[in-house]
């Protein structure tokens, strides 16, 4: 007999996806209009200023600041876009959104570390698992300790970044589009927005306060409707993905180019890379093979649908942020994918780590350790510390 159960839920998905996909957009335009709402407040623009500068007072705090606040997300999506709302707003500049940006790289990684911790009670499994665990938190750390230091001594990504921007700009069709596809996109939210911008101004509470509502209640609007954008996606794709990756014959470039698909398709690198965990468990996919399918992944999710509208909502000024997105993980794939040494440094690392962890009695209780220092505790000890 047909499954009608599966026939209904493919037939709502597709209206999921674009409820999801229109949330997204009112939550963006939300987000950057309490950051302005908030700088407007007299009372209450000082104690945020304040806040931001305690934030980016160093790059150091800013990279752990965009760490901390994609691990409590689990969305590096939704990092960048909320970086990108609030560079439009004027709340900070594109070279402080630099450094948030390379965290919420390092930050996304937290969920498929997480999913590690599910065979912990199956210690072959979980031992086999361990390297390709580690292997995603070891290449984008790499990256990003590389261009930490690259950005902090010449600025190269902001420069680019705004370099590209100005040759868009100039250019007279691409230019135009650029600065003509905001104003698409408002007249179908901005009326939205501004009705719930409205509703909250109807709350009894002192001004300084409507901004930190407004922008807690986009916030998550916008978790929601990247989550619904993903469910939707994902029901469908989910199953057809796993078939897929059992299926290629996954040399190294295929495994790249399935990881870019599948994280495109998926909007969440998280999620892709997390597929492909339990087929490592059963020693059917070597390592070499993961760490090609997890750059891919990289890769996609600076390109997704949901990322391509955060760039280009809000004009030159968003697609300077998201063009370091970019560019951050097109360098780090050309050299980790390329240059002699570098190519082969994050598996041997990421084979030296598991090898040491899986030595101790309990190895999931250091995984979970590993998580707490790396992605909560150390990041907001120098956060709290650095001025």
């Amino acid at each position: 007999m047909p499954d009608y159960s599966l026939q209904r839920r493919e037939y709502y998905l597709p209206f999921l996806l674009l409820a999801g996909l229109y949330g997204f957009i009112v939550a963006l335009t939300g987000f950057k209009e309490a950051w302005e709402l908030a700088f407007s407040v007299d009372a209450s623009s000082d104690l945020v200023q304040s806040l931001l500068d305690a934030s980016l007072s160093t790059p150091y705090s800013a990279l752990l600041s965009g760490i901390v606040i994609t691990s409590l997300i689990q969305s590096s999506s939704a990092t960048i876009a909320i970086v990108i709302a609030t560079v439009a707003s004027g709340a900070i500049s594109t070279e402080d959104s630099v450094f948030i940006i390379m965290g919420a790289n390092i930050g996304t990684t937290i969920t498929n570390t997480l999913v590690g911790l599910a065979q912990g009670h199956q210690p072959e499994q979980f031992k086999r698992m361990a390297p390709a665990i580690l292997v995603d938190d070891v290449y984008k750390i790499l990256v990003v300790a590389l261009f930490f230091l690259i950005e902090n001594l010449t600025g190269l990504l902001h420069w680019l970044s705004v370099t590209l921007v100005g040759v868009i700009e100039r250019n007279a069709f691409a230019g135009g589009f650029l600065n003509g596809f905001p104003d698409v996109i408002d007249i179908v939210t901005a009326p939205v927005t501004a009705r719930l911008i409205q509703l909250v101004g109807l709350l009894p509470i002192s001004n300084g306060y409507h901004a930190l509502v407004s922008g807690l209640g986009f916030f998550a609007l916008l978790v929601v409707a990247l989550n619904a954008m993903g469910f939707a996606l994902k029901d469908y794709l989910e199953e057809r993905s796993r078939a897929i990756i059992r299926t290629a014959l996954l040399g190294k470039p295929v495994a790249f180019g399935l990881g870019f698909a599948l994280c495109w398709m998926l909007q969440s690198s998280s999620v892709t890379i997390s597929l492909i965990l339990p087929l490592v468990a059963q020693s059917a996919i070597a390592l070499p093979t993961v760490y090609y399918y997890s750059i891919g992944a990289a890769l996609a999710t600076t390109c997704d649908a949901g990322q391509i509208i955060s760039y280009l909502k809000f004009g030159a000024l968003g697609l300077s942020a998201g063009l370091v997105h970019i560019l951050l993980n097109v360098f780090g794939a050309l050299l980790f994918l390329f240059v002699p040494g570098l190519k082969t440094l994050p598996l041997l690392i990421a084979e030296g780590l598991a090898e040491q962890m899986c030595r101790f009695r309990y190895p999931p209780l250091l995984l979970l350790g590993y998580v707490a220092l790396l992605f909560f505790l150390f990041p907001m000890l120098v956060i709290a510390t650095v001025k």
